[in-house]
């Protein structure tokens, strides 16, 4: 019975391009690498539930931490090996932390980090040259049916954007989705997530405007590439619960405008809307204890800010929450998963190359001060 799921679903994986149409990239710009306004700025992980966190290593290598969600705690990052090209990303496996990244060699490589402190040997997956980091989403279990990870990444041939599916890590084979990129791509999980998942997938086109479409894990596509309006943008679209496993949104993107403000699109109330601001990078979403939603930036003088909509409510603007950030923000959110407490957390990396956090640990603005995380030095 298993032998059958995975050549079906295998199948399906390779036939994920059917049915797609969109307008051809120009020939000239087949397999150019991805511009630097959204390679320049690199992004830490933090898992949702408080499990972990990841990073890339000062020296190229990917550095973990193990969390300890009952304390809201995390022990000293490590290196787990590989030499790499732009940042990490994991989510959570069988056995712990499935690590995927781009290696030296311009392919998709993956570990296990088995009870979120032994790290396996890395494994290349085969069959596609990528020229962006992986994408990676935890597929809910289901059923019977074993667990699967599917993965994205841009091709380095073509520019185009690929996916491939990992049941019990066994990756089944890359397949093309018929859009040229220039951007990472971001996708969610889409409720009520039913027993085939649906993932919404978001990236940049060739006229860096954001195309969106909706893809089934078992199926392949559901809807065409279509473009979210006439904008273009700037940097790597995120979307409301990107890497949310628990929390199942995906019905809002946010990215920084080519003005730098930030902008998001709403896909039940669809155009864009401009939530202000001038930002360096990339936004990172989370999504509060309460349900709220949370937007942390890090402004042109390098402080972290977060913008706040309460449940049913609207975005109160930008509060300066201190600190000097030479990366991305990562947030976490408030999972209640596992013992854990906060109301969210977020992480970047610090002037000194360290990696700094502040956890909210209450409604009305109580934040503990900035603390660092012992280990080598992130790059």
């Amino acid at each position: 019975m298993l032998h059958s799921l995975v050549r079906a679903l295998a199948a399906m994986t390779l036939a994920a391009g059917v049915g797609v149409a969109l307008p051809a990239a120009p020939a000239a710009a087949a397999a150019a690498p991805l511009p630097t306004d959204v390679t320049f700025a690199s992004t830490p992980v933090i898992d949702p539930s408080g499990l972990f966190m990841t990073s890339r290593g000062l020296d190229g290598s990917i550095l973990f931490s193990r969390g300890l969600p009952s304390t809201n705690s995390y022990t000293d990052f490590f290196s787990i090996g590989g030499q790499i090209i732009g940042d990490p990303t994991a989510v959570v496996g069988p056995e712990g932390a499935e690590v995927f990244a781009r290696s030296t060699a311009n392919t998709a490589i993956t570990s296990m980090v088995v009870s979120y402190s032994f790290p396996t040997a890395f494994r290349e997956i085969p069959g596609l040259t990528i020229s962006s980091e992986v994408t990676a989403v935890a597929i809910p279990q289901r059923g019977s049916r074993p667990p699967m990870t599917r993965i994205f990444a841009r091709s380095l041939e073509d520019g185009g954007l690929y996916t491939n599916l990992l049941i019990q890590g066994v990756p089944q084979g890359w397949g093309p989705l018929g859009i040229y990129t220039t951007s990472e791509v971001t996708a969610a999980v889409l409720p009520p997530a039913p027993f085939d998942i649906d993932l919404r997938l978001v990236v940049r086109g060739f006229d860096n405007r954001l195309y969106s479409s909706i893809f089934n894990n078992t199926t392949g596509p559901v809807t065409n590439w279509e473009p979210l309006g006439t904008m273009a943008v700037g940097g790597n679209p995120v979307l409301s619960n990107d890497g949310f496993t628990f929390n199942y949104r995906g019905n809002e993107v946010f990215v920084r405008g080519t003005n730098g403000a930030v902008f998001t699109w709403n896909f039940d109330a669809p155009g864009w809307v401009n939530l202000g601001g001038v930002i360096l990078g990339d936004p990172a979403v989370s999504i509060a204890s309460d349900g709220g939603l949370h937007l942390h930036v890090r402004g042109t003088n390098n402080r972290i800010f977060l913008n706040r909509r309460p449940p049913n409510g609207r975005f109160g603007g930008y509060v300066n929450l201190g600190g000097r950030a030479t990366s991305n923000l990562a947030a976490s959110g408030g999972s209640s998963l596992n013992g854990r407490t906060v109301v969210d957390q977020f992480i970047t990396r610090s002037l000194e190359n360290r990696m700094h956090s502040r956890i909210q640990v209450n409604l009305v603005g109580g934040f503990t001060g900035f603390f660092y995380f012992g280990g080598p030095l992130h790059g």
